[in-house]
């Protein structure tokens, strides 16, 4: 093979190689514009649930308003979005509504690192961010 053969050959495969790596970022491209107005969705969700689970946890004794749109976000459209971290993070919310675990000035359980309302709300919170961090931009994860 020739030398003006081989660089023929070089930039058929070059050629070849940005061909192929155009095509793959189209996809990837068309997949994320796909996904974008249920992100967004998401995004607009979790960011409500955290607005309430936060409004209740700073508010005593709690608006009837607010615990009726955790409420429904919990037995509604959060079970639609969550991953197995948010529903955890909802989980430990509700019980602690059940149990009476105290808002943002409430006094500290015994032996638990999780000790109030306000603490579960950030929980929320944090799963949220990184759930959407995974989705959307891992420069969400920053912590």
């Amino acid at each position: 093979m020739t030398t003006e053969e081989k660089i023929k050959a070089i930039a058929a495969f070059v050629g070849l190689g940005g061909l192929l790596f155009g095509i793959v970022q189209f996809f990837q491209v068309q997949a994320i514009e796909a996904a974008k107005p249920f992100l967004e969705r998401k995004l607009s969700w979790c960011e409500q649930a955290v607005r309430t689970t936060a409004s209740i946890a700073i508010t005593t004794p709690p608006d009837d308003e607010d615990l009726q749109n955790f409420a429904r976000a919990y037995w509604g459209v959060m079970g639609l979005i969550e991953n197995q971290q948010i529903a955890d993070a909802m989980k430990a919310f509700d019980q602690g509504l059940r149990d009476g675990i105290p808002g943002l000035a409430g006094p500290k359980l015994e032996g638990s690192s999780i000790v109030t309302l306000s603490d579960l709300s950030l929980n929320l919170a944090h799963a949220c961010r990184a759930e959407l961090s995974a989705e959307w931009s891992a420069s969400w994860s920053r912590r």
